[in-house]
């Protein structure tokens, strides 16, 4: 019984989940009330409120459906991790840094509508700025961790590396979120992927 319960509140959390990521792309964070969130999910005010206490919990749920997607897990810090990314940087071979951001691209219709509304919400609500913030830091943590594992460039310069690395996806992948601009993705993803061999890899 109490499994069948589980599955009906995590259906109603889905529900509410794709209501609310449709409206918030459509009207705008800012624009977009619990109310009209409810209502779409065919749901009320006071049912919301007892899955997300507030906005920002609402957001917490989106940063994890974010991490599903990207096959990110528990760290040994408690903070999101993903393996595979650790082990692309740390083999620093421009291939398999391509395959990496070719796979993940392939996501982008998945995860990035997320992204954008956590990015907007961030922009208004310091509680969701700190987890955007705080996931951003976990991401260039994998490209730093790849780089110690490889004893590749000065250690001071790691984080700067990592921080110039994931900036440079994270605007190219809003050309074809946010923006709605279609460059051509191979030639954007190969120049991404040079760029990401010299700054994470090329010690020579």
């Amino acid at each position: 019984m109490s499994s069948l319960r589980e599955a009906q509140k995590q259906l109603t959390r889905d529900v509410i989940v794709e209501r609310a990521l449709e409206l918030f792309t459509e009207k705008g964070y800012a624009a977009t009330t619990i109310d009209e969130i409810a209502a779409a999910a065919g749901t009320t005010r006071v049912t919301f409120y007892a899955y997300y206490p507030s906005r920002s919990d609402l957001m917490r749920d989106f940063m994890a459906r974010v991490n599903a997607v990207l096959d990110r897990a528990d760290g040994p810090d408690s903070a999101s991790t993903a393996v595979e990314l650790v082990d692309v940087v740390r083999d620093g071979k421009l291939p398999g840094i391509l395959a990496w951001l070719e796979s993940r691209a392939a996501l982008w219709p998945v995860f990035r509508p997320y992204l954008d509304v956590l990015d907007e919400a961030a922009a208004v609500d310091r509680e969701v700025r700190t987890l955007v913030e705080g996931w951003h830091e976990e991401v260039i943590s994998d490209l730093v961790r790849g780089m110690q594992l490889a004893g590749r460039f000065p250690e001071e310069t790691h984080h700067i590396r990592g921080t110039l690395a994931f900036t440079q996806l994270d605007y190219v992948a809003t050309l074809w979120t946010r923006r709605k601009l279609e460059p051509n993705r191979d030639h954007a993803l190969e120049v991404l992927a040079d760029s990401w061999y010299h700054l994470l890899c090329d010690a020579g």
